[in-house]
């Protein structure tokens, strides 16, 4: 049985961003077996979300350039992502809308299952595809 290892969002970063001397080749590597089949590498919602954010907040990568970034990761088969749909659903709502991940996501979820999304955030009414609701 292969073993899977789930991703912490320093792992992904140093592998993106190959900025650190000694981390960028090691996260690399980590890449390079998965994608060879030796070993799994999965990914949760939460941490695509910290990632995302570390990107805007930190690295001061326009939204847009973040998702970017993320997206060709998430669709790849080196990773078992959770919620792949949704999460790229979420990217591609942040860079159209120019939103942050938490919004495009909750946009994405409520779409996909038909549901509405009440909320004082007027960012939500950029997409046509959902129901907003503000509390009154």
């Amino acid at each position: 049985m292969t073993s899977c290892y789930h991703l912490d969002a320093n792992v992904v970063l140093r592998f993106l961003r190959n900025d650190d001397p000694r981390q960028s080749p090691a996260a690399a590597k980590l890449f390079a077996s998965a994608k060879s089949g030796r070993i799994r590498l999965a990914i949760s919602a939460v941490t695509v979300a910290e990632i995302f954010y570390v990107l805007a907040r930190v690295y001061k990568h326009p939204r847009a350039d973040a998702a970017g970034r993320l997206i060709p990761l998430i669709q790849s088969n080196v990773l078992e992502v959770e919620h792949r749909r949704r999460i790229l659903d979420a990217l591609r709502r942040v860079s159209a809308a120019n939103v942050d991940f938490g919004d495009g996501y909750l946009a994405a979820t409520a779409v996909e299952q038909g549901d509405k999304v009440a909320s004082f955030d007027g960012d939500l009414q950029a997409f046509t595809d959902l129901t907003t609701m503000v509390p009154q």
